[in-house]
C-alpha cells in the first residue's frame, strides 16, 4: 500500500496521530527539512508520537518516512512543482549544507535510538564484556567503522581486531572459539562474503551481532543478535553517511556501557596509559 493512501485512512490512527498526519498532508513542502522535534512542536505532540506513527505506517523511523513521503509527493505533484527530495542539491549554500548535515545526523541517531531495545543492549554488552577477543567483520566503507570500533574497544580494555579481506575473515572465523565474539557490519545484509563468514561462525557456535538495515536477510538469520541502523539505500540521499552515524552510535553506547561497568579499573588503566605516553608535549607530538 502506498504511503499517502495509508496516511489518508484516518480510522487507523489515534487522535494524536491524526493531528500529525493532517499537518504533514497540509504542509508537504516543509516536511523534507523538518526534524522530529520541529514537527512535534508544530503539531503540539512529541517525538515519541511521531515515531509511533512511522511504525504504524510500516516504517522504521522518521528519516525513512521523510524519504518515502517526499518521493511519493514528487510523483503526484504536477510537473514543475517538485519538492527537493535529496538532502543536498546544487541549490544549497554552505550554510544550508552545514545545517542540513547536522539535522541529518541528529535524525539518524534519534531513529537508531528509538529502535534500541535496552534489554538487548544489556545482553550484547554482557557478551562484549565476557569475550576475550572481539572480531569485527566488514568490507569497504564499513571497514573504516570497524577500525574505529577497534580503537574505542581498546580504550575500555577490550582486545578487538578488524578483518577486511576474505582470507583474513575466513581464517579468523575458523580459528574462533568460545572466547570470541563476532560483530558484523553490513549495510545491505546481502554481502555474500560476509554470509560465508557468518555460516562458519554459526557452525562453530560463535556468538554474533549484526549491525544492518534489513532484518529479512540470510545474514540476519545466521546471526544471534540484530541491531537496526538508520539508513537509506540511495547514495545521493547520503545513505552511507546515515548508516555510518548509526553504527558509530551503537559502538559508542556499548563502549560507554563497559566504561560504566568498570569505571575505576578503566580509570586506572587510562592513568597508566597516560604515564607511558610521557610528558604532555611528547603526547602532542605523538598524536
Amino acid at each position: 500500500m502506498r504511503l499517502l493512501k495509508a496516511m489518508q485512512e484516518g480510522e487507523r490512527f489515534s487522535s494524536t496521530e491524526e493531528t500529525i498526519v493532517e499537518y504533514i498532508l497540509a504542509n508537504p513542502a516543509q516536511i523534507s527539512e523538518m526534524t522530529t522535534r520541529e514537527l512535534a512542536e508544530k503539531t503540539y505532540t512529541s517525538p515519541a508520537a511521531i515515531f509511533r506513527l512511522c511504525q504504524k505506517l510500516g516504517l522504521k523511523g522518521y528519516n525513512e518516512f521523510k524519504i518515502k513521503f517526499t518521493s511519493e509527493i514528487n510523483r503526484t505533484l504536477p510537473c514543475g512543482s517538485h519538492i527537493m527530495r535529496r538532502p543536498i542539491t546544487d541549490k544549497d549554500s554552505t550554510s544550508d549544507i552545514v545545517r542540513k548535515l547536522a539535522q541529518l545526523e541528529i535524525e539518524a541517531i534519534e531513529e537508531t535510538k528509538n529502535e534500541m531495545d535496552l534489554t538487548q543492549m544489556e545482553r550484547i554488552a554482557e557478551l562484549v564484556d565476557q569475550a576475550d577477543i572481539i572480531d569485527l567483520y566488514a568490507y569497504d566503507q564499513n571497514f573504516a567503522l570497524a577500525q574505529m570500533a577497534v580503537y574505542n574497544f581498546l580504550q575500555v580494555k577490550k582486545t578487538a581486531v578488524a578483518h577486511n579481506s576474505l582470507n583474513s575473515q575466513l581464517s579468523a572465523a575458523l580459528l574462533s572459539d568460545k572466547h570470541h565474539l563476532a560483530i558484523l557490519i553490513s549495510r545491505s545484509g546481502l554481502n555474500q562474503r560476509l554470509i560465508r563468514t557468518a555460516r562458519i561462525l554459526k557452525k562453530r557456535g560463535i556468538k554474533t551481532v549484526l549491525i544492518s538495515v534489513n532484518r529479512d536477510t540470510e545474514l540476519a538469520e545466521l546471526c544471534d543478535e540484530f541491531l537496526y541502523a538508520a539508513n537509506t539505500l540511495e547514495y545521493l540521499d547520503l545513505g552511507g553517511n546515515i548508516f555510518s552515524v548509526a553504527v558509530r552510535y551503537y559502538v559508542d553506547v556499548l563502549v560507554s556501557m563497559l566504561l560504566s561497568r568498570h569505571f575505576k579499573d578503566i580509570e586506572t588503566f587510562y592513568d597508566d596509559f597516560e604515564n607511558y605516553l610521557g610528558h604532555p608535549d611528547d603526547q602532542n607530538r605523538l598524536w
